[in-house]
């Protein structure tokens, strides 16, 4: 098999393992609910340079 094909095994034994997690079970993560704030110096424009910089390396 080549890579990037599609394996239906692996696809069922991870759809069978997700459903085994319930819905209440410690396993799931938390959702986040609520508001996030910073203040800063830079400019949306040097933020955006830091951001492709480091997405480049």
């Amino acid at each position: 098999m080549a890579m990037g094909n599609f394996d239906e095994r692996e696809f069922e034994r991870r759809e069978k393992k997700l459903s085994e997690i319930e819905s209440d079970s410690e396993e799931q993560p938390e959702e986040y609910s609520g508001k996030m704030t910073f203040e800063t110096d830079n400019s949306t424009e040097d933020l955006l340079d830091r951001l492709k910089e480091m997405k480049s390396e």
